[in-house]
């Protein structure tokens, strides 16, 4: 995805990725940490990484934490569109409390906005489904194509409201006024607009904002305190939350695949690549704001998330930012959350890092 002035979030189909550059290593006792550290500075001092940090985790236990520059590994960051997974798990906990289903439509789902704020513009929207939302399959226009949430609508919004407040109703009802530019259901089509909307149907479900219901039903059980990043709330269920890397790794568990906490039923549909596949790799699919692929022990899942925005004269209060963030647990439990300034390229600065994290990988667990 290219970089514009306007906000940009991007997922990458590729297993994991760190951000490091001559990074001092906290914790790096065994020789797993070190095979770690090794990798991670060698492609930051590559791609000419800033400022960031990296964290990995095993069986909920801390391995290794990497810095750069004047950045703290334990404070809160902006997750972009690693944001998405707390969207789908809250989603997740009203469908298995009964009051969503995955075939619910856009019609039923958000019937009381839709009285108050209008119709979708395109009929075929109405009858999307929360499933096809949570996998990107509405039709919408992707992040690079115009989405509809992240596109010209936010450029138009930013001109008479800020990035600091959560987006009222009207960012929306602009979102139901698109045309798709896909048949629901006929392709996967990566961007903003699909969880902007399930942010609306979780409120409307729940009948509670959505910061205070997820935080409640998914983020407290789990012991974890966040909320949204304060210069950029307007991207809530899409891409606004702010949390401790730690804690994000933690929130991930949720997810494994045997982990029965958000119900029987919505775990079985998550590993289920039916309906969920990703044209870039036929043995990836897309379920709760993860990608997923098969392992031996399990599923491995991962997001990347970026945000990069220049704002506009005349925007009120939008603050300038580029960063990447990037997430990833695998089957046999080890994890790794990274924070990088500014944002990283997709394409082959990511994939560089990917290759080597995955072979620091296989030679600590050979090593065991």
């Amino acid at each position: 995805m290219g970089i514009g002035k306007r906000a940009r979030q991007a997922a990458i189909v590729g297993l994991i990725v760190l951000a490091a550059a001559a990074f001092a290593a906290e914790e790096a006792s065994p020789a797993g940490p070190d095979i770690f550290a090794q990798a991670i500075a060698g492609w930051a001092k590559q791609e000419r990484i800033q400022r960031g940090f990296a964290v990995v985790r095993r069986d909920g236990q801390a391995l290794g934490k990497w810095v750069l520059g004047k950045t703290d590994p334990d404070a809160p960051v902006h997750l972009a569109s690693l944001s998405k997974a707390i969207t789908a798990a809250c989603v997740a906990t009203l469908i298995r409390d009964g009051k969503l289903d995955f075939e619910t439509p856009v019609a039923a789902a958000l019937v009381r906005f839709i009285a108050r704020y209008g119709k979708p513009r395109d009929q075929l929207l109405a009858g999307v489904t929360v499933a096809q939302l949570l996998t990107h399959r509405a039709g919408f226009a992707t992040s690079d194509d115009d989405d509809p949430a992240s596109g010209r609508n936010l450029d138009r919004y930013l001109k008479t409201h800020t990035s600091r407040a959560p987006p009222l109703p009207s960012l929306v009802a602009a979102t139901l006024q698109a045309k798709l530019v896909h048949p629901p259901g006929a392709r996967f089509a990566y961007g903003n607009a699909t969880y902007l909307l399930l942010g609306a149907i979780i409120e409307e479900a729940s009948g509670t904002p959505y910061l205070a219901y997820c935080s409640d039903a998914v983020l407290k059980p789990l012991g974890i305190t966040a909320d949204f990043e304060p210069a950029w709330q307007v991207s809530s269920s899409m891409g606004g939350w702010r949390m401790r890397g730690e804690d994000y790794l933690k929130f991930l568990g949720l997810l494994a695949a045997d982990d029965e906490r958000l119900g029987g039923r919505v775990k079985a549909w998550m590993l289920d690549p039916a309906a969920k596949s990703v044209p870039s790799d036929p043995t990836v699919w897309y379920g709760l704001g993860t990608y997923l692929r098969k392992a031996q022990r399990g599923v491995d899942i991962w997001h990347w998330g970026s945000w990069d925005y220049t704002p506009e004269r005349g925007e009120k209060g939008t603050v300038a930012t580029s960063f990447a963030a990037y997430a990833a647990r695998l089957a046999d439990g080890t994890a790794w959350f990274v924070r990088a300034e500014p944002r990283v390229e997709e394409g082959r600065p990511r994939q560089a890092l990917v290759d080597r994290l995955l072979n620091a990988h296989r030679s600590a667990t050979t090593a065991e």
